[in-house]
């Protein structure tokens, strides 16, 4: 048996024509690198292992002084009617793209389509080099019928792969290496042919089977790739002359270079699989790696990223079972879970690792849309915070019983729930969870009926979150009267009324501290986030005493003329101060405080959160051990 190219022939009863099944794809809207990662990803993580972390790697590379050995192996190429153009492809310049997975199962079962899977296997190898559209037999795993796979050969510039893999058999089988290829059909003389290629070993029955065991492991050291000489168990999937797309404006883009594409690929993996980097309650979880031309490098975790911090906080409430149920009165009676965090819309990262395929502009006002499987299938916006200095992340997740009722939902690159088309159960299930998140939504930006009581329970435990951080600051505000009784300052919730100016009769600018003088508010009050929960910082200038004090701190609405609220509307949430903390990390929770004898001192007083509001901060002095 020869290593060659070979040519599927339409067979009388009729094949799959290459061209039906890289159009299976349609036409995504993301990027090609995007489908890339979501699709490979979501194929390994449904091949991991019980144990361990599933390591996921893309590596771009030029072929460079390579490639002569992969014209020496892969050449001739298949007939030119085919539009397989290997030779005119694999050039020094080439790009070659080889996505690796570790802790999986590899592609085994049965070598031949017409095989039956014996002992508890999987046939993963015919079901991705042989067959097109079998339905899934992963429970709660993130592909449907398997069409996702011809986003390897579309992102080919030739349409076509060499797959290299290591399966958990232990036969001589277990290691496998192929090559395929789709091109157009075509005919010879009256034959008529596929498009459809495979490179591998060509039996006598005229079938092509995959180069096994030691000569798999000889090719594959000679082409570069990856390997298994640590006894892993995996798959590497190459594409050939690989295409990277462009970067640049419309009329003036330019070919991506490998580190381009590395920065957007990892960028890529951040937004679209950060839960899968989150490890579940058993440790499981995925481990990604992306290198350029021999440099790789590790992809941060998610919560490092001020972007993503919420999200991952709002999936860890769900998978605690904290989140809001999608609850229905028929089955499936518990549909889905939805939970929510804020942060700081200012709080957006300039780094190109975020930035360079993030699916949205500006603050996140979006909730990120999942199965079981966890792997991200859109980000669904709604309505921005009423307060625009706060951003928010949510994460609904369908339930086990839903699951494959938001399956039927996806396109086929299962980056969207489209109800059209659906009928029954499936379609209420989908259009009713759109409806329950835009509820949730509503409900917790105060957009729709109140529900909440003072805002007041619930302090103890935010308290004890706050004790030891001191808000950063970023700059002084103006400076306030220090004489008189305390000083008051206001601050709007929802970007209007005072700004954060200060109430103030005078300044003491450039003067020296002086004892036994009065607390004073000093610069604009902070909104700060921590946790996911908002709350506001005032800063107290304490000056230098001989005398133990005890200070207290108010916090009020303010309505339109500069009023207090006397009255709060029913259901209406009402501040409320949450502690006093001094620069060096002293806590004393509630509104009073007492401070000793000594040097001027900063102290930082917390209250809740009201959306939509004016509120205003006032500091005293209640009683002095001088009198």
């Amino acid at each position: 048996m020869s290593v060659r190219w070979w040519s599927q022939p339409f067979a009388p009863e009729g094949s799959a024509a290459a061209e039906g099944i890289v159009k299976q794809l349609g036409r995504p809207a993301l990027d090609p690198l995007t489908v890339l990662v979501r699709e490979a990803a979501q194929n390994s993580w449904d091949a991991h292992l019980p144990d361990g972390v599933v390591e996921f790697r893309v590596d771009v590379r030029v072929l460079g002084d390579d490639v002569q050995t992969w014209r020496d192996l892969l050449l001739p190429e298949p007939p030119s009617e085919s539009n397989v153009a290997l030779d005119r492809a694999l050039r020094p310049e080439a790009v070659v793209l080889v996505v690796s997975d570790r802790n999986t199962r590899g592609l085994g079962g049965p070598l031949r389509a017409g095989e039956r899977a014996h002992g508890g296997e999987t046939p993963d190898f015919v079901q991705f080099l042989r067959n097109v559209g079998e339905p899934s037999d992963h429970q709660f795993g993130g592909g449907t019928y398997g069409f996702g796979k011809g986003i390897f050969y579309r992102l080919s510039r030739i349409g076509a792969i060499l797959v290299d893999t290591h399966t958990v058999a232990d036969d001589p089988t277990a290691r496998r290496l192929m090559g395929a290829a789709l091109g157009h059909s075509w005919y010879l003389g009256e034959r008529r042919f596929t498009g459809r290629h495979w490179w591998g070993l060509v039996a006598a029955d005229d079938v092509p089977d995959p180069v096994l065991a030691a000569q798999a492991d000889t090719i594959s050291k000679s082409l570069n790739l990856p390997g298994f000489d640590d006894g892993s168990t995996g798959t590497d999937i190459v594409i050939l002359a690989a295409d990277l797309g462009t970067v640049g404006p419309e009329g003036d883009a330019r070919d991506r270079t490998p580190e381009e594409a590395a920065t957007f690929i990892s960028s890529s993996i951040l937004w679209n699989l950060w839960p899968k980097m989150v490890p579940d309650e058993h440790g499981r979880h995925m481990r990604f790696v992306v290198g350029a031309n021999g440099a790789a490098v590790p992809v941060p975790e998610p919560h490092t990223f001020s972007e993503l911090a919420p999200f991952v906080d709002a999936l860890r409430e769900v998978r605690a079972g904290d989140g809001v149920s999608y609850s229905r009165t028929v089955p499936p009676k518990h549909a889905g879970t939805f939970a929510m965090a804020l942060d700081a819309a200012d709080s957006a990262s300039t780094r190109l690792l975020i930035s360079a395929a993030k699916p949205f502009e500006g603050p996140s006002h979006h909730v990120a849309r999942m199965r079981v499987a966890e792997l991200v299938v859109d980000y669904l916006p709604g309505p921005p915070h009423p307060d625009p200095r706060l951003a928010y992340a949510g994460v609904f997740k369908a339930s086990e019983d839903a699951d494959a009722l938001f399956a039927s939902a996806e396109p086929p690159t299962h980056d969207d729930w489209i109800s059209k088309g659906l009928t029954g159960t499936a379609r209420g299930v989908v259009q009713g969870a759109r409806t329950f998140v835009q509820k949730q939504l509503d409900e917790r930006l105060g957009l729709g009926p109140q529900t909440g009581g003072s805002g007041g329970q619930g302090l103890g435990q935010l308290s004890a979150l706050l004790a030891g951080i001191v808000p950063a600051r970023s700059s002084q505000g103006p400076k306030d009267d220090d004489a008189g009784g305390g000083g008051a300052g206001r601050m709007s919730t929802n970007g209007s009324g005072s700004g954060g100016g200060w109430n103030s009769g005078g300044h003491a600018s450039g003067a020296s501290p002086r004892r036994g003088g009065r607390p004073r508010l000093h610069g604009s009050p902070m909104l700060l986030v921590h946790e996911g929960k908002p709350y506001l910082v005032a800063t107290v200038k304490v000056p230098a005493g001989d005398a133990t004090r005890v200070l207290s701190a108010d916090v009020e609405v303010i309505v339109e003329g500069g009023g207090r609220e006397s009255e709060p509307p029913l259901g209406a949430a009402v501040p409320q101060i949450i502690q006093w903390q001094s620069a060096t990390g002293a806590v004393a929770r509630g509104r009073t405080v007492v401070i000793p004898a000594g040097e001027e001192s900063d102290w930082y007083v917390y209250a809740t959160h009201v959306p939509d509001a004016v509120v205003r901060f006032r500091v005293s002095q209640v009683t002095s051990d001088a009198g």
